[in-house]
């Protein structure tokens, strides 16, 4: 009977220690959680086309299109203004390079249709006119520049715009989509979207991962992360709300897309956005296409590249984006939607995942309810600000280099294939 209850004994302390062991794996896992580091060198002229204040990025930005006005034949400049109330000075700027002989082909770059990831997206505008269109380019290729789609949040290191609108899921060909109804967020959105002052440093929220993991047991990672990433239009105070209309830059954009993309009969839009992937990594991410002449003729302007057309584990679908929402606004055309993702976090990894939706979670939280205090307030927002545009040299040389490489590709085949 000793030797029975001894056994006993043993196996009851190595199960605790099991489950000690586990839970302390998982604390400090997800607490302590950092991001692959950026093998990259650092180059100073790359990191010359950043700006951290939307005000510098788009003085930079117009002040960079006026001097290509002096370059190229009937450049356009403009201007959106975008009405709020609590910032008088938020603008939409844009410049239209038109093909210089043959009006074939129009490439679209656009940034900060997520606000905060208008910092990179900036920058990379910055580097194609400084450094990349030649007059070669622009022989049969126009080129169209929106900067700053989401001023208020460019401005205010926000992803959202004044009203907590989600712009990439706002962009509706179809008003039925905001209709939609996200019954997976629906079942996650007391965990989403909690109330109360936000305070990382809470005991719930230090363990927040306890809650995030069963809700992915109970589930799986990638129903969990479609159920928040498609986005939702029944909690306007809730992450990745996508809104109840259309919010009014889309409508003043829309009439300027439809007159610059009229002349020409192949259009390729590139939408620049942070966050998602490897850290330091590039990726390729267009909402699913089922049309097989469209993406046969995506893959011919990327060689070299993959392209995420949905077949990975780690993809998710929405609606409302910004890129597939400009084709219908001229029928008829050969449109190809691009996305390029710069990744800053390791998301395809469960907890970098995990700590991308905490960021994002705490700071839509302190935004509506405020914060404990104002260290917790900093630390939140700064962390929130390294999520979407990482302080690291080496990522934003990378993503300077990579985006070079590949925009000067494009331009070559835009010019070269029919």
């Amino acid at each position: 009977m000793p030797v029975r209850k001894k056994i006993l004994k043993i196996f009851v302390y190595s199960i605790i220690g099991l489950i000690v062991a586990a839970y302390l794996f998982l604390f400090f896992s997800f607490n302590g959680y950092k991001p692959s580091v950026v093998e990259h060198e650092i180059v100073p002229a790359a990191l010359g086309y950043f700006h951290t204040s939307y005000e510098d990025c788009r003085s930079a930005f117009v002040e960079t299109a006026h001097r290509l006005a002096s370059q190229y034949e009937n450049v356009e400049i403009f201007q959106v203004p975008v009405a709020s109330e609590v910032d008088s000075d938020l603008t939409i700027d844009g410049c239209y390079i038109p093909a210089q002989a043959t009006t074939e082909n129009l490439l679209i770059l656009s940034s900060a249709v997520h606000g905060v990831e208008g910092f990179l997206g900036s920058a990379i505008q910055l580097m194609v006119m400084k450094d990349v269109l030649s007059p070669a380019h622009l022989k049969t290729t126009g080129i169209l520049l929106i900067h700053g789609m989401n001023p208020y949040g460019f401005k205010h290191f926000r992803r959202v715009t004044e009203r907590n609108v989600d712009l990439n899921r706002n962009c509706a060909i179809d008003e039925s989509l905001f209709d939609t109804e996200n019954e997976g967020y629906r079942k996650l959105q007391g965990m989403l979207n909690p109330k109360g002052k936000a305070n990382h440093r809470s005991i719930k929220n230090k363990h927040m991962h306890l809650t995030m993991l069963q809700k992915i047991l109970g589930e799986s990672m990638p129903v969990v992360r479609q159920a928040v990433l498609q986005g939702q239009y029944d909690y306007p105070e809730g992450i990745i709300f996508g809104g109840r209309e259309l919010e009014p830059q889309i409508v003043a954009i829309s009439a300027i897309l439809r007159e610059k993309l009229k002349p020409y009969a192949r259009i390729l839009m590139i939408d620049l956005h942070t966050a998602w992937g490897k850290n330091g990594t590039m990726n390729l991410f267009p909402n699913p296409i089922k049309d097989v002449k469209i993406k046969t003729g995506m893959e011919a302007l990327f060689p070299g590249y993959r392209i995420d057309w949905g077949d990975s584990k780690d993809f998710y679908t929405y609606g409302g984006a910004f890129a597939d929402y400009i084709g219908p606004l001229v029928p008829g055309k050969t449109y190809y939607p691009m996305v390029f993702e710069f990744g800053t976090f390791d998301s395809q990894k469960t907890f970098g995942s995990l700590r991308q939706l905490y960021y994002m979670i705490l700071e839509n939280q302190g935004f509506h309810y405020g914060y404990k205090d104002e260290k917790i307030e900093a630390r939140i927002k700064k962390d929130f600000r390294e999520l979407f545009f990482p302080s690291d040299q080496a990522w934003r040389s990378k993503a300077i280099v990579d985006a070079k490489r590949i925009l000067m590709l494009v331009l070559e085949r835009l010019g070269t294939s029919n």
